[in-house]
């Protein structure tokens, strides 16, 4: 046994630049330089973006001199979005305020410092969760705590605020709706971080506990678009710190995030390339004799610490680096590029 697999199966999770969203990426240079005049009327503007080739034309805000108001584009954007992803976030009406965000970091950000201003000194997160929450709850004053659902009585815990990835970064699976709203009924308040919808088959994420008060998304890792930030912070009370971002937002991204949902929208990439995952995992675990599993995020495979007990030594020596929390995980991105490229997944 060698150590390709430490070559090729990366520790952090980097986004499959797919192919089918690269064309759709050069949407901003097609842009008509005449959108950005603060002399342009909104109806020189409507013609520029119709030529986009959206699915219907795009309800354009104005100013009271009947002029394309740049301020107010991602409103229209995002409402669309929003009824895109409304077969996959069942409840998201109820978040009256939205922001367009670089990826779901930023919201991420901007909602610990309201926290942190509010007087919150500490958050619950799960056992091996996104690094960013306790890394930026670090810099601002907030201790993360996480907590092992399966050593863990939630009705033991004060409650506190939750910030919970889903589809989860420990490993790529699912948290069912179940275990969420058991987690809502025992927190103060839960923000949740759904970086990776859209990469799973069809699922339904229940967001109407009372005690979510906001939810980030991130076309990031679901289209390939992490290199070129886009994403959105919703909440049901307005988020004064992200007020400034209607002036401070890239208008090309905007519009090219509707282009992503309308053309590709979530769930596309599963059902294209689930078959190509399987194949992927089960390459491996051939090859080096391991018991990876896929996971239901599209790039992600993930192994149990059950499963790793029961390995061979160089197997264990092989797997340890990618320990998360209580299990094992893997980004597979690097197979799909070498595989687009027609190289072989593994030296001879």
């Amino acid at each position: 046994m060698n150590n390709e697999l430490k070559l090729h199966a990366l520790k952090a999770v980097y986004t499959y630049f797919f192919p089918e969203v690269r064309e759709i990426s050069k949407l901003p240079s097609k842009i008509d330089s005449s959108l950005f005049l603060t002399t342009t009327s909104v109806e020189e503007a409507k013609k520029g973006i119709d030529k986009l080739g959206f699915d219907k034309s795009l309800t354009l805000p104005q100013t009271s001199e009947g002029k394309i108001d740049l301020d107010l584009l991602h409103e229209p954007v995002i409402k669309r979005i929003s009824k895109i992803y409304s077969e996959v976030l069942r409840g998201i009406s109820e978040f009256k305020h939205s922001y367009f965000t670089s990826g779901s970091s930023e919201g991420i950000f901007h909602v610990l410092s309201e926290l942190k201003a509010r007087g919150v000194n500490e958050i619950y997160t799960l056992s091996g969760e996104y690094e960013g929450y306790k890394e930026y709850g670090n810099a601002i004053g907030i201790k993360t705590t996480e907590i092992n659902l399966d050593k863990t009585k939630l009705n033991s815990l004060d409650k506190k605020v939750w910030f919970i990835s889903n589809p989860s970064a420990r490993d790529g699976n699912t948290i069912s709706n179940e275990v969420i709203n058991e987690i809502c009924d025992n927190a103060s308040e839960v923000f949740l971080d759904f970086a990776y919808a859209g990469l799973t088959k069809e699922n339904m994420f229940d967001i109407s506990h009372k005690n979510i008060k906001g939810f980030f998304l991130s076309f990031s890792k679901p289209y390939g678009f992490f290199r070129f930030r886009a994403g959105f912070a919703f909440s049901k009370e307005e988020l004064k710190s992200l007020y400034g971002n209607k002036w401070f937002k890239d208008i090309g991204r905007v519009l090219t995030s509707l282009k992503l949902a309308e053309d590709i929208g979530p769930n596309f990439f599963h059902k294209k390339y689930g078959k190509l995952q399987s194949e992927i995992v089960n390459s491996i675990n051939k090859k080096y004799s391991l018991k990876l599993k896929k996971s239901d995020s599209l790039l992600i495979a993930y192994m149990s610490s059950l499963d790793f007990m029961t390995l061979s030594p160089e197997g264990k020596n092989l797997v340890s680096p990618y320990k998360r929390g209580e299990s094992y995980r893997f980004c597979l991105t690097p197979y799909f590029e070498k595989i687009e490229k027609g190289e072989p997944l593994f030296l001879e």
